[in-house]
């Protein structure tokens, strides 16, 4: 971009000046007014190169500056780009971090109720492996033990109802007896328990 000024002569007319000069100057032939009109003119010959070099220059630092300008516009505008992005970018990110912190705490409740349950699972087998053997006795489940122990329970009454000469309550009680301790034989439990009664005597 080159700037007008009227004010400056134009090529013409400072080639016409340093004409009168040169001219002036061979006309007065001799003496220090013909080398001041020279030198004058020497000055301003140098003067216009300098100024025309300065014009060179001013319009390079011009166009550099036009050109640094568009350039710094479009930095501005690519800032604005990544700005927008970046912001774009931390609100995907915390939506995926919420998300994340939801599956989270989902998988945590439900590794709590998975653990609980395996708790009371163990607790309730446990509880199963600490009661005696039993077998099911109708719908009813009974253990051996309490069978054995009524079976025995019969046997008493039945030698009691013996010596006292009651033949009817006596066969009665011989009769539970029996039928329990076919029971208690049918579950298979109550060899693996003579035997283990045998070997211990």
């Amino acid at each position: 971009m080159t700037e007008s000024n009227s004010a400056w002569p134009t090529a013409a007319e400072i080639l016409d000046v340093l004409r009168f000069l040169r001219r002036f100057a061979d006309l007065m032939s001799n003496g220090s007014n013909s080398d001041n009109l020279l030198r004058a003119a020497r000055m301003l010959e140098a003067h216009i190169d300098l100024l025309k070099q300065s014009r060179e220059l001013l319009g390079i630092e011009r166009a550099r500056g036009d050109a640094s300008a568009e350039a710094r516009k479009a930095l501005e505008a690519r800032i604005g780009a990544f700005e927008h992005e970046i912001l774009a970018l931390k609100s995907r990110l915390a939506e995926q971090q919420s998300r994340n912190e939801g599956i989270v705490a989902e998988m945590e409740r439900r590794l709590a109720e998975f653990l609980q349950r395996a708790e009371e699972a163990e607790a309730h087998l446990a509880a199963l492996q600490e009661m005696p053997p039993a077998i099911a006795f109708g719908s009813i489940a009974v253990p051996l033990s309490a069978l054995r122990v009524a079976k025995a329970q019969f046997e008493s009454l039945a030698a009691a109802f013996e010596k006292s000469g009651n033949i009817v309550s006596q066969v009665m009680c011989e009769a539970s007896a029996s039928n329990l301790e076919r029971i208690i034989q049918d579950s298979g439990v109550a060899d693996d328990t003579e035997d283990r009664s045998q070997h211990a005597a």
